[in-house]
């Protein structure tokens, strides 16, 4: 994931290498700073963070950026987690007080928070935690670990007592289903895009080819590697899984296949011990536990809008679309040949009922 910060145009060639490895979801979008203070990097030392396998995750530490201004009663605030191997930087794009295609909270009347979620690289990580667990000796991890730093991040270090809205895309999308579940009176309205609450058989097949085309590159030895190994194939099988057959026929003629294999197998700049942490805690994503969908689902109070994509192939859209149908809530299913790559095709869908629903907690009936 390229590390990118304010008033960045991304090129399609950029965002295809992004996408290579699944970091999912970049736009091709300007994004500005909407003030001095906006979008700043900040980094939350939590101390210990106990995790869900037992273990503790010692010096844990969480970056955030926030956009826009709490108002006086401290009930505005939308929290957005990011996707898999993505960082703030990548979230910036989303808030704004000028309407657009890509704008999901509208910080003239939303105070936004972007957290990096454990094992981007920026919050506690394989690759920035020190010894004794450092690399491959960093502790396990899961979405509800990420969620239970982002919970104690938003209380001990905001001081917020409530947040708004939950907003999610991919791994944001899960740990958006994790928060209604863990935290279900903490927050009023929850929009999972292109979640699931639990990975379906096939969604496990692919997260494991993801797992084993690192574990077993010769160069990744162990997680004990010198110098990072370029993850060719997991990188090119990275790049299959968020697209669709059609958008990739009308995107690459085959006279352009060469030239595409090697941007799409070329080096992403996370760790390869990041991308196989985050990787294994999406393997563990399961808020439903012995009860069906329907009584999990039932069991939560925020009001949800889901949001998944037909053609999806990293992330199976059926599991949602039963949340939301127990629930009665709305759900929008998008037909775009960009696949997981959602806000790629189909942003100005998306963006405008996102934006609908923070707003009002409802859709209007024209949508």
């Amino acid at each position: 994931m390229e590390r990118t910060l304010f008033s960045v145009r991304y090129s399609r060639r950029l965002f295809l290498r992004s996408v290579a490895g699944a970091s999912l979801l970049l736009v091709l979008i300007q994004v500005s700073a909407q003030n001095s203070t906006d979008g700043q990097l900040r980094v939350a030392h939590l101390g210990d963070c106990p995790l869900q396998s037992g273990q503790v995750l010692h010096e844990c530490r969480i970056g955030y950026r926030t956009f826009g201004r709490l108002n006086a009663v401290g009930d505005n605030a939308v929290l957005m987690p990011t996707w898999l191997y993505g960082t703030s930087a990548d979230l910036t794009g989303f808030f704004g007080n000028v309407p657009s295609a890509q704008q999901l909270v509208d910080t003239s009347r939303f105070f936004g928070i972007a957290v990096d979620a454990l094992g981007n690289g920026v919050s506690s990580s394989p690759s920035n935690t020190p010894v004794p667990q450092h690399g491959p000796d960093f502790p396990a991890i899961t979405t509800r670990d990420m969620v239970q730093a982002e919970y104690r991040l938003v209380t001990e270090v905001l001081h917020l007592q409530h947040l708004h809205a939950v907003v999610g895309l991919s791994m944001g999308g899960e740990q958006t289903f994790v928060w209604a579940v863990d935290y279900p009176h903490f927050f009023d309205l929850a929009i999972p895009i292109l979640g699931t609450p639990r990975l379906t058989s096939y969604d496990l097949q692919v997260k494991h080819i993801m797992i084993e085309s690192i574990v077993s590159d010769p160069d990744f030895k162990g997680g004990r590697y010198t110098s990072e190994p370029p993850l060719k194939l997991a990188n090119l099988f990275g790049n299959l899984t968020v697209t669709s057959p059609e958008e990739r026929n009308a995107d690459t003629p085959p006279s352009g296949l060469n030239a595409f294999f090697a941007q799409a197998e070329a080096p992403l700049s996370i760790d390869a011990n990041d991308r196989l942490a985050q990787l294994k805690a999406i393997t563990h994503q399961d808020v439903i536990g012995s009860r069906s969908i329907a009584e999990a689902a039932r069991a939560t109070t925020a009001r949800f809008l889901v949001i998944v994509s037909a053609r999806d192939h990293l992330v199976n859209p059926q599991p949602a679309l039963d949340w939301a149908a127990a629930l009665q809530a709305p759900s929008y299913i998008s037909q775009g040949t960009c696949a997981h790559l959602i806000m790629n095709c189909d942003s100005a869908a998306v963006s405008a009922r996102v934006r609908d629903f923070l707003l009002n907690g409802v859709l209007a009936q024209a949508q």
